[in-house]
């Protein structure tokens, strides 16, 4: 079986870069993990909080709750400050809006250039 998705036109290149350009590997990884979309759900919730309470409705010990705040810090998710002996943990909404949208905005044009197994308007496939 040939492989009849792959497209040689301008568009289809156009396309390809920006999806590379935008599709960054550190800020997908940090949301693929289950722990760190339930740190995610809880900082939604809670608001600006820390560790003891982030981690008291998961399965999770504080120290691995705490790894994975620090992946999604390293993302740009999560934001940190330190106030006393305690850090608070806080979502960086405006920067994941932006992200996803600079995603969402990059990827759009694959609805129309990278269909699966096009098939004609009679059904019959491409």
């Amino acid at each position: 079986m040939k492989n009849d998705n792959v497209k040689n036109s301008p568009e289809h290149q156009a396309m390809a870069d920006a999806a590379i350009g935008v599709l960054d590997t550190r800020f997908l990884k940090a949301l693929t993990d289950p722990t760190r979309v339930d740190i995610i759900k809880r900082l939604i919730l809670l608001g600006a909080c820390d560790v003891t309470t982030i981690a008291k409705g998961l399965s999770q010990d504080r120290s691995v709750i705490s790894r994975h705040l620090n992946t999604l810090e390293q993302a740009g998710i999560a934001a940190s400050r330190k106030q006393g002996r305690q850090v608070f943990y806080d979502l960086d909404g405006p920067y994941i809006v932006q992200k996803v949208s600079l995603i969402l905005e990059a990827l759009r044009p694959m609805a129309e250039l990278c269909t699966p197994f096009e098939t004609r308007i009679d059904g019959d496939a491409a």
